[in-house]
């Protein structure tokens, strides 16, 4: 039996919380009966495991009459729901679990009152082991959230339930870093509304703290191709932009475009005006250049070669009073000097 994607959706927690009630009230029912009556097949109480597949087999076809019709179970979800169950059964039965399905499904095909009613056994299914994970993962915070639900009036016990069921959604982030199943991520994202709806307790009141739900959109990679053969990558990305980041894009382009359009119409025009202001502009700094390197040469250059020599001049004739000042201040600093330690000497006679 190969996987089906298709038949392998996950519950919304709705339909777990329905699904799981309808199918532990069953199998509740069917422990410790006497078999003889209401089972007839092929397998025996004496194989190892036997009881708890015929438990199982029971318990999959009174679940199935349940919901009557194929288009009722379609409805919720409970071939999906029942797949997982059984799948769980047949891992902790056997390294083998191909095996322990192939029972189940042998016991449905062969039940007369499951073909009269086309219920299908074409839909249990051998799960590869990492989309099992996955849905065991969800069904893990849904069971957590469940019973949050029922004991949320009891401070205590409410606090750690919604902490764990927190801890539980988060810690899936680590697990999966990227994550190629558009439909777990889905129920990843719905499950975060209905807990940011519904956990309603003040973060204060908990120790620790409740811890704030992470976003999985950006961690969604869908693999699918879309029917107009657009990456369906590029397209999940479009569908989750930010609407500032698309209207500056947007924006962006239609003014690209403007002037895009502005250029193309205006060639001829905009390259001559480009061009006439670059020939004087280049002419008047060559002009430049030669003035400056021939003004030795004329009368304006001789006067200002004057007019700098005689700037020298002055700065030499600062520059020695200054360090003559400096010389008499030294000279008057040392004689003062020499007058006070004579001074102190005759003093101290």
């Amino acid at each position: 039996m190969l996987d089906s994607e298709e038949d392998e959706r996950y519950d919304t927690f709705e339909q777990y919380k329905s699904n799981e009630a309808i199918l532990e009230q069953i199998n509740k029912g069917v422990r410790g009966k006497n078999f003889s009556d209401i089972y007839n097949g092929s397998v025996n109480e004496d194989m190892e495991n036997g009881r708890k597949i015929i438990e199982d087999s029971i318990t999959l076809k009174r679940y199935l009459l349940h919901f009557n019709t194929t288009e009722s179970c379609n409805k919720d979800n409970c071939y999906g729901y029942l797949n997982y169950w059984l799948n769980q059964k047949a891992r902790k039965y056997s390294t083998s679990s191909n095996s322990i399905l192939t029972l189940y499904s042998t016991y449905m095909n062969n039940d007369s009152e499951l073909k009269q009613k086309n219920l299908c056994s074409s839909k249990i299914k051998h799960m590869s082991f990492d989309k099992y994970k996955k849905m065991d993962e969800i069904y893990k915070i849904y069971r957590s959230y469940k019973y949050y639900n029922l004991r949320k009036n009891h401070e205590q016990f409410s606090c750690s339930r919604a902490n764990l069921c927190a801890t539980e959604y988060n810690n899936i982030l680590s697990k999966y870093p990227k994550i190629e199943d558009i439909k777990f991520c889905k129920v990843l994202e719905n499950f975060k509304k209905e807990f940011e709806q519904n956990v309603l307790l003040p973060k204060k009141q908990c120790y620790p703290e409740i811890p704030n739900l992470v976003s999985y959109k950006d961690k969604c990679i869908n693999l699918k191709s879309l029917p107009n053969g657009e990456d369906a990558h590029s397209q999940y990305k479009t569908n989750h932009e930010d609407p500032g980041e698309k209207s500056v894009e947007s924006s962006y382009t239609q003014t690209q475009q403007i002037i895009r359009s502005t250029e193309g119409n205006n060639m001829p025009s905009s390259s001559l005006d480009a061009t006439l202001p670059i020939i004087p502009f280049g002419s008047v700094i060559g002009l430049l250049f030669i003035l400056l390197s021939l003004y030795k040469f004329t009368p304006f250059g001789k006067i200002l070669k004057l007019q700098i020599q005689r700037f020298k001049g002055l700065t030499r004739n600062s520059d020695d009073e200054l360090y003559e000042m400096q010389q008499n201040t030294s000279e008057y600093h040392d004689r003062n000097t020499e007058y006070n330690e004579y001074n102190i000497s005759y003093n101290s006679l």
